[in-house]
């Protein structure tokens, strides 16, 4: 978890506290709060790629509150199960990749290569970080940090739609998750190497 994540993680529960007892109150799976998330990013991603910048915004940022939601309902209906980790996990790889595909597509659609290659920089960079972070914990290094985990991604893509520097947001997003793998492989080279 990184440090922004550590620090905003008490006032962002608090906030969403109302939501996940009304979820809460009418037993809502959280399963299902993750898979309608699914739908809103991807809803957002459409209108994204449409250039509604305004609809993008709302339905991608209700589309991460969705993400926020399914693990705190989770805990509170006392349902945490290692098939809904598993589909939070799967999902969240899909809620990552529709917005810089939308993007893709889009900047594709008018010759526009630089607004391509940074799209897909973006994706192949946050998956770097994803990865990283999988194949270190099958190999049993847990714990691994980095400056620009998820929930940085989410707030440059979101920060960037709203003030409609897209290309900004992709490079930044693609700096800072470059930085985080490099700084994640580096981690666990020295783990690996303490254990033997």
């Amino acid at each position: 978890m990184s440090l922004l994540t550590r620090r905003l993680k008490p006032y962002y529960e608090e906030l969403l506290e109302p939501l996940v007892n009304f979820f809460g109150k009418y037993n809502v799976s959280p399963n299902l709060i993750t898979l309608f998330g699914l739908f809103l990013v991807g809803l957002g991603s459409f209108f994204l790629y449409l250039e509604n910048l305004i609809l993008a915004f709302l339905l991608l940022l209700l589309g991460a509150l969705a993400d926020s939601i399914d693990g705190a309902l989770a805990r509170r209906l006392n349902l945490k199960t290692e098939f809904g980790a598993f589909l939070d996990s799967t999902v969240d790889r899909f809620s990552d990749a529709l917005p810089f595909t939308a993007l893709g597509v889009h900047y594709a659609s008018y010759g526009d290569e630089t607004g391509v290659l940074l799209s897909f920089l973006a994706l192949i960079s946050s998956f770097g970080v994803s990865y990283t972070r999988a194949r270190a914990e099958s190999l049993g290094v847990y714990g691994l940090g980095g400056v620009f985990e998820r929930t940085e991604r989410w707030i440059v893509l979101l920060g960037s739609i709203l003030l409609g520097l897209l290309k900004l947001g992709l490079f930044i997003i693609t700096l800072g998750s470059l930085i985080t793998v490099f700084q994640r492989v580096y981690e666990t080279k020295k783990a690996l190497e303490v254990k033997r």
